[in-house]
């Protein structure tokens, strides 16, 4: 037995596709040598480690998970798609993730697969159209197709200043939906990325303008930015997304609210002549959503500086 499995690996090895086989605890069995090169990772490093210590932490939590989940009670995983490596950028993939089985037809372990189509698919497009598709990927949530938290850093300072420059009111407020871990435990990942898809359409529904802008920071927190005339308009605004997305009832039935998923904001409403910095907003907006959460949640507070 011990020699059949030997020349398996061997036969893996000798393979130009990345192949890895996982337990259902998410740890590495095997690794061929394709998949250890593309990793820059040798096989006694990686085996027995979490998959997430490869690949990083959000491509695991965001993305790879839920696959494998639906791999793990027999679902079929397989696509083509632009994949971003820790360290060589974005990639365009085959993918596809197996369930291994033991004679009682339990599911032992996943078999994970990637086949590098990069120059393929360039040759299908010209080099200018995958630049653009590669950053677009790079500034956009794959989940709720908001900016990304890379485009948020990017932006952030820099909307701050051009709305010093134009003497303008700027407003930064950071959302944060209320009770979703109880709310992705209870329903299941699926039923969380439908409520982050719904709760981030009611969001960019709410900004039309050019200069507007909506993020996605984390698991369960967006970001938006905007200017306005006057600073009622911030509070009028603020409460018009508040009651959509209450009013979207997506039903919670872990929750002692009857409202279903709510949110909780902080928001900076900025004067044109203030001089913190961006990392100060930032971190004055976290404390503002603090207090709403303190409050009793699916609440609003505010702050001028």
């Amino acid at each position: 037995m011990e020699e059949e499995l030997a020349l398996c690996y061997q036969i893996l090895d000798a393979s130009d596709e990345q192949i890895a086989v996982i337990d259902t605890k998410y740890h590495y069995i095997f690794a061929n040598e394709a998949y250890l090169s593309a990793h820059q990772k040798h096989r006694e490093e990686i085996k027995n480690t979490h998959l997430q210590d490869t690949i990083g932490a959000d491509t695991f939590n965001n993305k790879l998970k839920q696959q494998l989940n639906d791999c793990y009670i027999g679902k079929e995983v397989s696509y083509e798609g632009w994949i971003k490596f820790q360290e060589k950028g974005f990639k365009f993939m085959r993918v596809r993730y197996t369930a291994l089985r033991n004679t009682q037809n339990q599911v032992k372990a996943i078999s994970i697969s990637y086949r590098d189509l990069t120059e393929q698919k360039q040759c299908e497009v010209s080099l200018s159209e995958s630049k653009q598709i590669i950053e677009q990927i790079s500034i956009t949530d794959w989940v709720t197709e908001l900016h990304s938290k890379i485009y948020f850093d990017e932006v952030f300072p820099k909307v701050i200043n051009i709305s010093k420059r134009n003497d303008q009111i700027l407003s930064f407020g950071l959302i944060n939906i209320d009770n979703f871990k109880e709310y992705n435990e209870t329903h299941g990942g699926n039923a969380g990325d439908e409520a982050l898809k719904k709760i981030a359409k009611s969001l960019k529904n709410s900004f039309k303008r050019p200069n507007d802008y909506t993020f996605r920071l984390d698991k369960d927190t967006f970001a938006m930015l905007f200017n306005v005339t006057k600073y009622k308009d911030v509070e009028y605004l603020c409460e018009k997304i508040r009651q959509c997305i209450e009013s979207l009832r997506i039903e919670h039935s872990n929750s002692s609210e009857m409202l279903g998923l709510t949110v909780s904001m902080g928001v900076s409403i900025l004067k044109p002549d203030q001089n913190e910095s961006a990392d100060m907003i930032y971190r004055n907006t976290q404390q503002l959503l603090k207090h709403a959460k303190k409050e009793g949640k699916n609440k609003i507070y505010y702050s001028q500086s």
